[in-house]
């Protein structure tokens, strides 16, 4: 056993994509369970909108896909484990069209279908999981391996799992539309509102490859395939738009204080 242990110490990134896919269901449980206690027509068109892009991403056996719509203002994305990926409403915000948002989901669904999470929780928790799998163990056992669930959504993927992820994204948007207007687009967004506002850089911007050597690489693709890059783009529902902004109002009020409620500080 302690010989396996070693080899596995040496080769976490190539062993991580074996563990069973329920494992990490179990593993994400807690957070799931948060997820899910509030959805509205907003997830269910992310999730609608994700189903009909993953059957041609060739996603391993058993990987399911859940799509969680994030009431908040922070411009972000992320995947985490189980199959679970959150989209939040700041970032949503910023997409001109319903072509960019294929790009991002593509770009979230495809660091699940390349076992990215799993590969990023760190060396001990993936061994752990690899000798549960080997010992046959249930992923119940195995529920116990991460303590802080907090970490979940901290995962941090590096330069050539978000360049591959990238490559998801902008396959799945030729395959879908026939064209890989959005695949760009997505990260000059990005960029420009970075620089023009200065907010917090999104997790799949951060530490990661160089936002324009994202973009050049992503062109590269596109010519080397012969990919049109120019295309009608489609628009995201109107509904859908006056949701989010509904929401984002709903989400001011709640953090204005109550006029209501005495001051405390004042004498009655």
């Amino acid at each position: 056993m302690i010989f396996v242990t070693a080899i596995l110490a040496i080769s976490v990134e190539w062993t991580a994509q074996y563990i069973p896919f329920e494992f990490e269901t179990t593993l994400s449980r807690p957070i799931a369970d948060k997820l899910n206690d509030e959805t509205n027509e907003v997830d269910e068109y992310l999730q609608q909108l994700a189903d009909k892009i993953i059957p041609y991403m060739d996603l391993p056996e058993n990987v399911e896909i859940k799509v969680h719509y994030v009431n908040e203002d922070a411009v972000n994305a992320m995947a985490t484990l189980g199959g679970h990926v959150l989209i939040y409403r700041g970032l949503m915000e910023q997409l001109p069209d319903e072509n960019t948002l294929v790009m991002l989901l593509g770009h979230e669904i495809g660091h699940v279908k390349l076992r990215h999470p799993v590969k990023a929780l760190g060396k001990g928790v993936v061994i752990s999981l690899v000798l549960s799998a080997i010992l046959g163990q249930s992923s119940d056992s195995v529920a116990n391996v991460i303590t802080d669930t907090s970490m979940l959504t901290m995962l941090n993927f590096n330069r050539d799992q978000e360049q591959d992820s990238d490559d998801e994204g902008i396959k799945i948007l030729n395959t879908y539309y026939n064209h890989v207007r959005g695949a760009t687009e997505l990260f000059e967004i990005l960029e420009k509102n970075h620089q023009d506002k200065g907010f917090a850089v999104p997790q799949f911007l951060s530490s990661h490859p160089d936002t324009k050597n994202r973009i050049s690489h992503l062109h590269e693709i596109a010519q080397a395939k012969g990919w049109i890059q120019q295309g009608k783009p489609e628009a995201i529902p109107e509904y859908i738009l006056k949701k989010m902004s509904a929401d984002k109002q709903q989400a001011k009020e709640k953090l204005a204080p109550d006029k209501d409620k005495p001051n405390p500080h004042i004498a009655g």
